[in-house]
């Protein structure tokens, strides 16, 4: 039925990956390709084994594929005409299948559909993206019964409405027809992808993101082609792409760099407050989005993404200055001032998020108030694939938790700790509590306060904050029992570590390690 675009997936090697995906506290299955790994030779059709947290992947959703093949019977018809339909075929064959069956529920989806929908093609298949990140497996697509985003809201009874159209379309049965046509166009994108985020994550001297989060691409080929749609939730961020007929790499590397930047505008938040003063150029830009306007911090991360694009891009100095020049003509203010620092960065040997305060810091007010006066902000700027993210979504104890890490990771360990046992106070949330307590916990390692230090890191495990923090708490459990000289208890320490599911790459070569040391320290004592 779906041609294969001269590759199928018999022809690939099989790398079965699961990954289990965090959003809302719902679930869902997807088949994906687990970033980075250096043997990409293929994609498997299988439901495939849990990914590490903190990683990067790129996939299809099963969920995704039938939210949009629910409003493309429902009359969704926004690009369809566009040739690129031609060369993938599978939204034209879907539609073509799904009026040829008698869909009980088609009336009632329809109306639905007809009175959810939004003026513009972007803003409609958008809210329905949203819907599919936040719901939960087939077949009942539940939505959480506690908060959702904002698009989200108004369509809580499309839930019902899905579950029943997916049993009476029999959409399972086309999910699995159509994977060797999503599975030929993942390979089209896969190395493109594959090589943007390895820039970036050099670039950025990033080893494997952020424990207990993630950054997760979908490609679908039912909705209207040349979207990349972001969208951030909490622990999570995803980019949402639909078959192109120009590169969306930019956008994919900016998606991706905005989710390794975002936490540190929370984590670093007095080095920008303290170039807030800048703030009233951004405010005069006719064509900046409100969104920055309203958020420095999310504009700050912006020019930064700016900056670094000039940095990674290939023509020379000459296009670089285009676009840095370009980049603060439409008020994105700060661009040219981190591209400047940059090559600082790039000469010392800390990561970026180490370095991030040090090259906020070395921002002149002065020098860039002088700069932005000689600026002529341009009234509008072509239209975009990709819209302006929404604010990061995070609660005070969020917030708290972040700016804690900050001050931690600045060694202002006094301080780091009064902001960790605020977030004590501040929640009884047993997780949150457990990743202040993990923060509590390396203070005392690095104080050298042993026995405070088990104890903390032990009240973190039994809070369970997240697979990667519970994890490394049992290694810094068995590392501590191998230093009281109990190698028993170091053992099994290193051993919880490594049955904990979801432990990080990193965890477990530590915890590997720390078992291998603690055998080598017991064949020499007998």
């Amino acid at each position: 039925m779906y041609p294969s675009i001269g590759y199928t997936v018999g022809q690939a090697a099989c790398l079965p990956l699961r990954m289990r995906l965090r959003l809302f506290l719902t679930r869902r299955y997807v088949y994906s390709i687990l970033l980075p790994v250096l043997l990409l030779a293929g994609i498997s059709t299988r439901v495939c084994a849990a990914a590490d947290p903190g990683e990067s992947q790129f996939g299809v959703s099963q969920t995704l594929f039938a939210t949009l093949a629910a409003i493309n019977a429902a009359g969704y018809d926004t690009g369809i005409d566009s040739p690129i339909n031609e060369h993938y075929q599978v939204r034209t064959q879907i539609r073509q299948i799904l009026a040829s069956r008698q869909i009980p529920c088609l009336s009632e989806l329809r109306a639905f559909y007809k009175e959810h929908k939004k003026p513009t093609g972007a803003g409609d298949l958008g809210q329905y993206i949203s819907f599919a990140l936040t719901a939960g497996d087939p077949p009942k697509f539940a939505l959480p019964n506690g908060e959702v985003p904002p698009d989200v809201e108004p369509l809580r009874g499309f839930s019902d409405l899905l579950a029943r159209f997916y049993k009476e379309a029999n959409v399972a049965d086309l999910w699995n027809r159509a994977q060797p046509a999503y599975m030929a166009a993942m390979n089209e994108y896969q190395e493109l992808v594959i090589n943007t985020l390895f820039e970036a994550n050099g670039y950025l001297r990033n080893p494997s993101g952020y424990l207990g989060r993630r950054f997760q691409i979908y490609l679908d080929l039912l909705g209207e082609p040349n979207q990349a749609q972001v969208r951030n939730y909490r622990e999570d961020s995803f980019i949402v792409i639909t078959p192109t007929t120009a590169p969306v790499i930019d956008e994919i590397r900016d998606a991706y760099l905005a989710y390794l930047l975002d936490p540190l505008s929370f984590k670093y938040r007095k080095a920008i407050t303290d170039k807030k003063a800048l703030q009233k150029f951004a405010e005069e830009a006719p064509a900046l989005n409100m969104a920055y306007k309203e958020d420095f911090s999310l504009l700050v991360t912006k020019c930064m993404i700016k900056a670094i694009d000039s940095r990674l891009m290939h023509g020379g100095a000459e296009k670089r200055a285009a676009l840095i020049d370009q980049a603060m003509r439409e008020g994105y203010i700060l661009t040219a001032a981190i591209a400047d620092l940059l090559p600082v960065y790039e000469k010392q040997p800390d990561a970026f998020r180490l370095y991030y305060p040090d090259l906020i810091s070395a921002i002149d007010v002065k020098k860039e108030e002088k700069r932005l006066r000689t600026v002529q902000f341009v009234e509008s700027v072509a239209p975009r694939v990709i819209a302006p993210p929404a604010k990061m979504e995070i609660s005070p104890v969020e917030a708290s938790l972040e700016a804690a890490e900050g001050l931690y990771e600045q060694h202002q360990y006094e301080a780091a700790q009064q902001t960790f046992k605020k977030v004590l106070g501040q929640t009884a949330d047993k997780a949150l509590q457990g990743r202040a307590y993990y923060g509590l916990a390396r203070i005392a390692v690095h104080e050298n306060r042993r026995t405070e230090a088990v104890e903390l890191f032990e009240r973190t495990a039994a809070n369970n904050p997240n697979p990667a923090i519970t994890a490394w708490a049992h290694v810094y459990l068995g590392r501590l029992a191998l230093a009281e000289g109990n190698p028993e208890k170091a053992g099994d320490q290193f051993k919880m570590a490594l049955a904990t599911e979801g432990i990080s790459a990193m965890a477990r070569e530590a915890a590997e390690k720390g078992l291998e040391s603690n055998s080598s320290s017991g064949d020499k004592q007998q």
